[in-house]
């Protein structure tokens, strides 16, 4: 058996394998969609959830087809190709906007960042596929009907690894500046989900980068499919644990969750009239906030 036969088996080894673990996710976290989701109304929320969680199921398909198949001959390759491509960045975008939601909760709804966040997004975004395009056309591509991709592909994930560092700069100066000696459930659930996301990606983005740099040509996309399945997976598990944390709570104020014990005590001598009282809840990603 040849190196690169042995090589392109690999890659359909791994990528048969994430399209086996993205549907066992979802036989295993259906009855939580359907409790949580399923009947909502059509708010950003839900929105983004569904493009992460069904543009995932569809971009994995069409990776693992791709994968497994002789496409050589077929001349609907390249529109396959764009679809499927289209499909990944859709489920990535839309997985990084319930992790902004996720950071605007934690932010208190700080309105001024969420804005921000977008723009960065945005512009991370236009970089990620501007920049890949413009360099890609300088360097010596693979065909578009081989499975396989270019050097180029490693800039999506410098900018996409940028982003996760800026959302991991934020969750932990305000987890241990604001929340800080918090034993709050949500606080909790917020802030190890949140991080477990983030270091999840960051640790694929490198592989990535270090796979489609150095690794012969037949291993380019290797980690194309495991990528894809981490972002969708994850960022949905992190809105399930958030409406799930909704109903096992033990305090309930009209249906709500408050992220409780989250206001800063009063020094010596302060006192609490005509202060602000700190009231948080729990409301479709995991909170919402008001200030009396």
């Amino acid at each position: 058996m040849s190196a690169v036969s042995i090589g392109y088996q690999t890659v359909q080894y791994f990528t048969v394998g994430a399209m086996a673990a993205v549907v066992f996710d979802y036989c295993l976290t259906i009855s939580q969609e359907v409790q949580f989701i399923w009947g909502k109304k059509w708010d950003a929320m839900r929105i983004t959830f569904t493009l992460a969680r069904y543009a995932t199921l569809m971009g994995t398909a069409m990776t693992t087809y791709a994968a497994v198949t002789d496409r050589s001959e077929d001349k609907s390759c390249v529109t396959f190709g764009n679809v499927s491509y289209a499909s990944h960045l859709i489920s990535i975008i839309a997985a990084e906007g319930l992790l902004i939601f996720r950071t605007f909760a934690f932010w208190h709804q700080n309105k001024k960042l969420l804005v921000w966040l977008l723009v960065l997004a945005a512009f991370s975004i236009l970089g990620a596929v501007g920049v890949s395009k413009i360099v890609g056309s300088y360097l010596v591509n693979p065909p578009s009907c081989q499975f396989r991709t270019g050097k180029s592909s490693a800039i999506q994930y410098i900018f996409l690894i940028i982003y996760e560092l800026v959302l991991m700069i934020l969750t932990l100066y305000k987890r241990f500046s604001f929340y800080k000696g918090t034993r709050s459930r949500l606080v909790t659930i917020l802030y190890r989900d949140g991080i477990i996301y983030m270091t999840c990606i960051i640790v694929a983005s490198i592989a990535n980068i270090f796979v489609a740099l150095a690794a012969p040509s037949d291993y380019t996309n290797i980690m194309d499919a495991p990528q894809l399945v981490v972002h969708g997976v994850l960022a949905c598990r992190i809105l399930f644990n958030l409406r799930q944390s909704r109903q096992s709570d033990s305090v309930m104020i009209d249906g709500k969750i408050p992220l409780a014990n989250m206001g800063c005590t009063p020094d010596a001598g302060e006192t609490t009239a005509g202060s602000s009282t700190f009231v948080s809840t729990h409301e479709d990603l995991g909170a919402k906030y008001s200030y009396e």
